[in-house]
């Protein structure tokens, strides 16, 4: 009698892209407070912060304007939807080294869903795994997280609530970590 393979999941989540693109083209920002904003003007409406700019109260929703008279030290820019629509496909490209199956989130540009099944003939372990693609992504200045689990909510999850790549061993495991991610 044939065992059933158990399907995998793996939820890459490339955080923030916008903001990485924008401070990829910008490595001199990364030590400044940084934004993305919908428009180059003084009215354009934050995006993206990151954590230098989040430490000074600047946060997305607000209004370019308002966050430079918090930080003179602040930079912005804008990140075109073509940008992102590049970085989408070549990420989607590079993973295909990873996985035959591979779907971009067509709601949250930076989240992808990878068939994790099948590759312990390739891979050490799904930890391994998912080590490689961070590794891989670095390599273009692109930083993720991945989280392989057994549903797509599940690992969707955890991508987004850990600090690092979580690789979950039981369907169980899984279950008792999402009863604890704060909603």
């Amino acid at each position: 009698m044939r065992r059933c393979a158990v399907e995998r999941l793996a939820c890459v989540d490339v955080r923030a892209l916008p903001l990485q693109l924008l401070l990829r083209a910008h490595p001199d920002w990364r030590a400044l407070p940084a934004v993305v904003v919908d428009r180059d003007k003084p009215t354009g409406l934050i995006e993206w912060t990151n954590e230098h700019a989040h430490a000074r109260r600047i946060y997305p929703g607000m209004r370019y304007a308002a966050a430079l008279s918090l930080s003179r030290e602040l930079r912005g820019g804008v990140v075109q939807d073509a940008e992102i629509g590049d970085a989408v496909d070549l990420v989607t490209r590079r993973l295909w080294c990873f996985s035959p199956r591979i779907e971009p989130s067509p709601r949250e540009r930076g989240v992808f869903w990878l068939d994790a099944s099948g590759l312990r003939h390739i891979f050490p372990s799904l930890d391994a795994w998912a080590t490689r693609i961070c590794e891989d992504l670095r390599e273009i200045s692109l930083y993720a997280i991945v989280a392989v689990g057994f549903s797509r909510f599940g690992s969707y999850a955890a991508a987004r609530s850990s600090a690092g790549n979580r690789v979950f061993q039981s369907l169980d495991e899984e279950r008792a970590y999402l009863r604890q991610v704060p909603i």
